[in-house]
């Protein structure tokens, strides 16, 4: 293989790991949210069950 193949392959590599990070990165933030909002209504729920 030449080293400008390699060289591109590498770029690429690097690209994807990029994207794949901030992917994970999305999720992690989604994720945090969704636990958020579901203690939040557990909270609520609670609450009223209670009154």
């Amino acid at each position: 293989m030449s080293d400008s193949k390699y060289e591109i392959l590498q770029t690429r590599i690097q690209q994807h790991e990029e994207t794949i990070t901030q992917l994970v990165e999305i999720i992690a933030v989604i994720n945090r949210r969704l636990s958020d909002l579901d203690r939040k209504e557990r909270e609520q729920s609670h609450t009223y069950s209670l009154t």
